[in-house]
């Protein structure tokens, strides 16, 4: 009878823990996309921002992954897929779908794409991330850290995807700016915040197209004529907006007169003088800045999540009493800096601060101008470097640059999401003996030692 009821006792039990697993089972299948991240990074906590993305997806989206394997990207591939699946567990309408690029050169194709990327498809229309500018050095990279910026912009591409807003920019040739072909990074990030780009040859074309929403100036290098001044003016006052980002030369201060002009219709004055940052110089040189940032709308979220730019050649600003426009200082350089206006000396390596000719620092490097009802009118720098392929990867140069171009686009929907950093990682290759050692204690000598514990017990209990 004792026998019968200690049976009967286990097999109460066993049916009761087999309903508990059953019952806590489809509770936690209830929670839908509840999950516990207890990386030291958050790794796998979404944004409020991109979350708001995620849920605004009402039709079908394929997230293609596309990724050339080897040795040395497999832990960053799979950073991309895992964050690519956070999407995709939180909507249904999203569905990632993982090839090896190498095995699909019809996709390659198809998309134009010669490297690993992610490309966002929506019925005809598509988007493309090139995965490896998600991924940044920190610092000088020897210990292997890096910036991961995947979330910011796989959620402003998907945002961009379904986005019926479309906006155009032309960049000014013919005064040795920096081309489109130096600003293929600026370019390929410009088209994915839906806004379309082309250079304009003003004293060819006679006037700045109608429907260009921003007019760029990079980094000109001799004067705007009287014509195209004229002509540029004429764009401004009727809606245009202005991106003026001035570019060394040393002879700007009797060769920009128009160039100034320009600049002064807005309160700002261009000083000649190049920023000297003594508190950089142990670091990057004298000649090169991370500026601090002013209160406006471009750079506020920059600042919170303390993406900075990083300048060189940087031209010192002021600005002036007008009454038209409102100026907002966006970047300015540290205390201990100053504006050297002798260009000849500076070239020879020779400078020092001298406070009756110089501008005394702070050194402001960007404005704003803003009309008298809050709406963006121009943004006007004194560094271009920082766009270039070489440099816009540094630092927060890109964000910097597409928030100043999404502010004057009137583009509210420009998402900044600040980067994780992750630790570097190191790759364990085992030898043969190793791989046998792994292997032979993991798949066989710990199930067989469990199964000799079973058995055991099991005997044990029927001698009792």
């Amino acid at each position: 009878m004792k026998k019968w009821l200690s049976h009967t006792n286990s097999t109460v039990l066993s049916v009761a823990m087999v309903g508990i697993f059953i019952l806590l089972t489809l509770f936690l299948n209830s929670l839908s996309g509840f999950q516990l991240d207890l990386t030291s990074n958050k790794q796998y906590t979404l944004s409020d921002q991109s979350l708001t993305a995620i849920k605004n997806v009402k039709e079908d989206v394929n997230i293609l992954v596309l990724t050339v394997e080897n040795a040395n990207n497999t832990v960053l591939n799979r950073e991309v897929t895992d964050m690519v699946q956070e999407y995709t567990k939180r909507n249904s309408k999203l569905k990632m779908k993982q090839y090896n690029l190498t095995q699909e050169p019809t996709l390659a194709s198809k998309y134009g794409i010669t490297g690993s990327s992610i490309v966002l498809e929506q019925g005809d229309q598509h988007k493309v991330i090139d995965i490896a500018s998600l991924f940044t050095a920190v610092g000088d990279g020897s210990d292997g850290s890096y910036q991961f910026t995947g979330e910011e912009k796989l959620t402003q591409a998907l945002i961009n995807l379904s986005s019926t807003e479309k906006n155009k920019m032309v960049f000014l040739t013919g005064h040795e700016e920096l081309g489109l072909d130096q600003l293929t990074t600026l370019r390929s990030s410009l088209e994915q915040n839906n806004i379309t780009t082309e250079e304009l040859q003003l004293n060819q074309a006679g006037q700045v197209p109608e429907d260009a929403d921003v007019l760029a100036i990079i980094g000109p290098q001799r004067d705007i004529s009287d014509s195209e001044l004229k002509a540029i003016r004429t764009y401004l006052s009727n809606g245009g907006k202005l991106l003026l980002s001035l570019g060394f030369h040393q002879d700007m201060k009797v060769t920009w007169k128009n160039i100034d002009a320009l600049m002064t219709d807005y309160g700002v004055v261009d000083e000649h003088a190049v920023m000297v940052d003594n508190q950089q110089a142990s670091t990057m040189g004298p000649l090169w800045v991370v500026p601090e940032y002013g209160t406006h709308a471009i750079t506020d979220k920059l600042s919170e999540s303390k993406l900075y730019p990083m300048l060189s050649l940087s031209i010192a600003l002021t600005s002036k009493e007008q009454d038209k426009y409102k100026l907002s200082p966006l970047i300015h350089s540290s205390n201990e800096s100053y504006g050297e206006t002798n260009i000849a000396g500076l070239l020879q390596n020779e400078t020092s601060n001298d406070p009756d000719q110089d501008v005394q620092g702070p050194v402001e490097l960007g404005y704003a101008a803003d009309t008298t009802d809050g709406k963006p009118k121009a943004v006007i720098l004194g560094s271009s470097i920082f766009m270039q392929d070489s440099e816009i990867a540094n630092g927060g140069n890109r964000d910097f640059i597409l928030n100043a171009v999404n502010y004057l686009s009137e583009k509210e929907d420009g998402v900044t999401i600040r980067p994780r950093v992750q630790s570097g990682y190191q790759m364990a290759y085992l030898n043969g003996q190793q791989a046998r050692i792994i292997f032979f204690v993991a798949i066989v000598a710990f199930p067989l030692i469990f199964v000799m514990i079973g058995v055991f017990l099991w005997w044990r209990r029927r001698r009792v």
